[in-house]
Parts: C-alpha cells; sequence; structure tokens
C-alpha cells in the first residue's frame, strides 16, 4: 500500500471524525516493522501517533479493523484538547458547596407505593 493511498484511507476516517482537523502521515525508517505516523492538527494544537502498516493495510477490508484505526485517530484528537488550561478570566460563577449540615423538610410519611 503506498503512502498516498493509506493517507487517503485515514484522511477519510479523519472526515467522519472532525473536519477541520488536518491529518499527514510519513513513514517512520528507524524502527524494524513497517510503521507510519500520523501528524494532526487544528488551528494551534497538534498531536501525533504512530500506527503498523499492517493495521493499516488490514483496516481496507476488515471493518473491526477500521474501527480500531479509527478510534485510535479518536483518541488522539481528543489528547490535542486535554492539555488546554483554560480560560484565565471567566465570566461563568463558581457553585460553592456549603459546608454547614444542609436542613431540609423531611419527607412526609404517608402512603408509600403500592
Amino acid at each position: 500500500m503506498t503512502m498516498t493511498e493509506i493517507q487517503t484511507l485515514l484522511t477519510g476516517l479523519m472526515r467522519g471524525i472532525d473536519k477541520k482537523t488536518a491529518l499527514t502521515v510519513e513513514p517512520r525508517v528507524d524502527s524494524e516493522q513497517s510503521m507510519v505516523t500520523v501528524h494532526l492538527s487544528r488551528d494551534k494544537r497538534t498531536g501525533s501517533l504512530q500506527l503498523a502498516e499492517a493495521d493499516v493495510v488490514a483496516a481496507e477490508t476488515d471493518l473491526m479493523r477500521r474501527n480500531q484505526l479509527r478510534s485510535a485517530l479518536k483518541r488522539a484528537r481528543d489528547r490535542m484538547w486535554e492539555g488546554d488550561a483554560g480560560y484565565i478570566f471567566s465570566t461563568k460563577m463558581e457553585s460553592h458547596k456549603s459546608e454547614a449540615p444542609h436542613w431540609s423538610r423531611p419527607m412526609q410519611g404517608g402512603r408509600g407505593r403500592r
């Protein structure tokens, strides 16, 4: 399978997850297995993952392997947002839990459900 075919397959899977995330594929030559490195980028966020070329080739025909490959892409995309520190200032009020015991009216006995 050529790099353009791998790129086409992975781009199609990524479009189903997030259409705005760009995907580039490059071969990894330093390992004894044939691996590919997938780089994801959207806005200022970046992420990457490494896949065995055999898994990508099997995903072309096997739906179960394709779903595993899609899940790996989705996890890599979700990891891009995990390191986000958030805003320094927020207009949202924080809800504070009171440490005092909560006094409420006890539930009336009455008749129970039968």
